[in-house]
């Protein structure tokens, strides 16, 4: 994935920080701005690291559905918010300790980073199954500490910056703003290295030692001296006139709190964009939030120097205009990024589109403090309630729009939603800030106009919007897709010809005829020729259904246990008759859940089999499928001579995982069957079994069709090739695989396997 585009836009944010050094070093409090700046510059960073991996690791233990990620991403940013208001009381009360209760703070979260990824896994143990309540509960309890912790930083070091320059927006802005920035190069080095070679461990130490640093530094200058004598703080300074409140503080917060959740819905959505343009890759995350932080970090900056001078009408224009430019631009966002794909031209190059709306959304948080905020010693407490009702809107953004909004209406109807909300919160507060004046400029007046026409006319540009998105420059060769399920779990698209892709990538075929194999069902219909009678079976991933047809009517069969994440996987299923006796097939139960958090919720359960046709071994959170931490836990959820039988998708990684941890394995194609007991195959039982398949009440291999017992020749070659010299279309022995294979990749919940690699890494 080319990440230059990223790149160039966070080396634009290091001009502009440079920039922003260059001008205060003649300012009498240049050496405390610079030094705040910096060190909260690297406080940024490991914030943002601890957010991926943290929410990784919580994914492991409540699962990836919509409903766990919702939860865990609305802890974090709760426990930002409670931060602020605790950082706001705690500068009101000891403002000039603000900078060493700031050093303080980082030294905790450091504390708590460094045994982080232990306590996730002992709350893994204690909360397993846990309903979604316990969840919720849970996951605040766990990250409130810590990122209370990095919620009260932003107050405090603006309490103390405040105290010595008596600026309000200058100081929230370039705090804001070296913050941000910080936090995207972080998202940008997890994409490109960092997960890669330090997987979450690493990771999360390098962010420690970051706090620690900070910490240690702020503790030593602290000590040293006092950056500026007590007779020039604010107690006994002249406030500027420009820096005088003019707005209400509660309207200022809701200003924030309206800006928050447009932008964290903004984010929702251009996240399936990317989801889809990237071929569901690990790194379309980071990236888009290093790209959209990118851009709130230069808004922030950018605005508080334009609004330097200016009178408070003229800033809630600012306000105003900003948020109508943000919701006209961000519709067009979407097919934009399916244009690039059309065309073949790498999608990252619309990330300054990203940013840009990011940008001018990021400007409306200092405008607001500059608004409402004095510089007094209650503007660290201030500047709090306004970033605390920013992400309280931002906590609502995320909730509403990615569990209620995507999952009602699509990414379309979403983006133009959004969109209008923007431009109407435009207008009003660039109305507001015109009441009581002249005639506003015809410019903006004309600016108003346009972005309201802009967003309905967006919505023709959708058209084949998910064809581009997924097939990128083959979509031409693509009829419009036949069926396309969005909700929150994602957008499940079925061509005309029966292919099924998930998240954009293929997931199979509705086929279960073994003498038209476009699928590959040989590998389903393959279980009975190495278990002898597979009674129980746990189906995890449910799909088109293809499989579970063939599991669901093995002969023998007594009840076939189904987890499947997405429910659009069942409306579709009932619209394709060839699979959809399933729903209504008495020995078939299906889950809705992560299928690891289910088997966490079930530790008793026993299978004799449990099959996954897992997806490609390089996509996100697929690791959580293939790691030692995942096979050991299907290791308990056998029953003596139970077989484990997933989709390698090719990888010799995956299949030497496998055999890591079972000591018998057997490759069918590209499938794995590993378990504690031999693996043997006995052709006779297998072609037995086949002749007495039904599936809705017909012959499988009717002996009346010469195409079935051509198949069934077919079948008895493939179960000869055992003793042929290995291919990827034959079958081979765990004794074969352990010579061939020689040292590989094991994959580990830590390592998170090739989620964050390509194919030119080394491990």
């Amino acid at each position: 994935m080319a990440t230059f585009p990223v790149l160039a836009l966070l080396i634009y944010d290091l001009i502009v920080f440079l920039g922003a050094i260059s001008s205060v070093r003649k300012s009498p409090q240049a050496r405390t701005t610079i030094l705040a700046s910096v060190l909260f510059f690297f406080s940024g960073m490991p914030a943002l690291i601890y957010q991926i991996v943290w929410q990784r690791a919580l994914f492991v233990i409540y699962g990836v559905n919509a409903e766990s990620v919702a939860v865990v991403v609305s802890a974090f940013m709760l426990g930002l918010g409670l931060g602020s208001l605790g950082g706001g009381w705690l500068s009101a009360r000891f403002p000039r300790r603000a900078i060493m209760l700031f050093g303080a703070a980082e030294v905790g979260v450091a504390a708590f980073g460094l045994c982080s990824l232990r306590i996730f896994h002992w709350a893994a143990k204690f909360t397993a199954g846990a309903s979604l309540p316990h969840t919720v509960t849970f996951s605040f309890l766990l990250l409130t500490i810590p990122t209370m912790l990095m919620g009260a930083s932003l107050p405090l070091l603006v309490e103390h910056l405040v105290s010595v320059s008596g600026r309000v927006a200058r100081s929230v802005a370039m705090l804001y703003f070296v913050n941000t920035f910080g936090s995207a190069v972080a998202c940008y080095l997890c994409a490109t290295f960092l997960l890669r070679l330090g997987g979450q461990s690493g990771s999360v130490l390098i962010a420690a030692i970051l706090n620690l640093l900070v910490g240690a530094t702020v503790f030593f200058l602290g000590r040293s001296k006092q950056e500026t004598p007590a007779q020039d703080r604010v107690d006994s300074q002249i406030i500027s006139p420009t820096d005088s409140p003019t707005l209400p503080l509660t309207l200022a917060m809701l200003i924030a709190g309206i800006s928050g959740f447009i932008a964290l819905g903004y984010e929702m959505a251009w996240f399936r964009v990317f989801v889809l343009a990237s071929t569901d890759r690990a790194p379309a995350f980071a990236l888009l939030l290093s790209t959209y932080l990118a851009g709130i970090a230069a808004g922030s900056y950018i605005a508080g120097q334009l609004s330097d001078g200016k009178g408070a009408r003229e800033v809630l224009r600012m306000i105003g205009i900003v948020m109508l430019i943000a919701g006209a631009a961000s519709c067009y966002v979407p097919p934009l990024v399916a244009f690039l794909r059309w065309k073949n031209i790498p999608f990252l190059l619309a990330a300054g589109a990203f940013f840009l709306i990011a940008a001018l959304l990021g400007a409306v948080l200092p405008l607001a403090c500059k608004l409402s905020v004095p510089a007094d010693l209650q503007a660290g407490r201030r500047v709090s309630l306004v970033y605390a009702s920013n992400i309280v809107g931002s906590t609502l953004g995320s909730l509403l729009i990615g569990l209620v909004q995507l999952n009602q209406f699509g990414l379309r109807q979403v983006s133009l939603q959004l969109a209008a909300c923007s431009v109407l919160a435009g207008s009003v507060v660039f109305a507001f800030g015109c009441r009581k004046s002249s005639k506003p400029p015809a410019w903006a007046i004309a600016t108003i106009i346009v972005a309201i026409a802009a967003v309905p006319m967006a919505s023709r540009f959708y058209f084949g919007l998910f064809e581009r998105l997924i097939f990128g420059g083959g979509a031409s060769a693509v009829m419009p897709l036949a069926q396309v399920a969005e909700n929150r779990n994602g957008v499940i698209a079925i061509t005309r010809e029966g292919a099924v892709f998930g998240s954009g990538v293929y997931d199979g075929y509705f086929n279960v005829d073994p003498m038209n194999d476009v699928n590959m069902i040989v590998r389903a219909f393959a279980l009975s020729a190495f278990h002898p009678n597979p009674r129980r079976i746990l189906e995890i991933g449910l799909s088109s259904g293809s499989w579970a047809q063939v599991l669901a009517n093995h002969p023998g069969l007594q009840s076939l246990e189904i987890v499947e994440i997405n429910p659009g996987y069942l409306q579709l299923i009932a619209q394709y008759p060839m699979v959809a006796s399933i729903l209504r097939n008495p020995k078939v139960n299906i889950n809705i859940d992560d299928g690891r958090r289910w088997l966490l919720a079930h530790p008793d359960a026993r299978y004799d089999a449990i099959v996954v046709n897992t997806t490609f071994y390089w996509r996100d959170h697929v690791s959580n499928l293939l790691s030692v931490d995942w096979l050991e836990i299907i290791r308990q959820h056998l029953s003596p001579g139970g077989v484990f039988y997933f989709n390698t998708t090719g990888s010799d990684d995956v299949v030497a995982t496998g055999l890591h941890v079972f000591p018998f394995g057997l490759r069918v194609l590209n499938f794995l069957a590993v378990s504690d007991s031999p693996i043997e195959i006995d052709k006779a039982r297998w072609i037995a079994t086949l002749r007495q398949y039904r599936i809705d009440g017909n012959l499988v291999f009717d002996p009346a069709n010469p195409k079935s017992e051509m198949t069934l020749a077919g079948y008895m070659l493939l179960a000869d090739s055992v003793r042929q010299a290995p291919t990827p279309q034959t079958i081979e022995t765990s004794a074969s695989l352990n010579v061939r294979l020689g040292k590989r990749l094991i994959i580990t919940d830590d390592n998170m396997g090739w989620e964050w690699r390509t194919k030119d890494s080394t491990y």
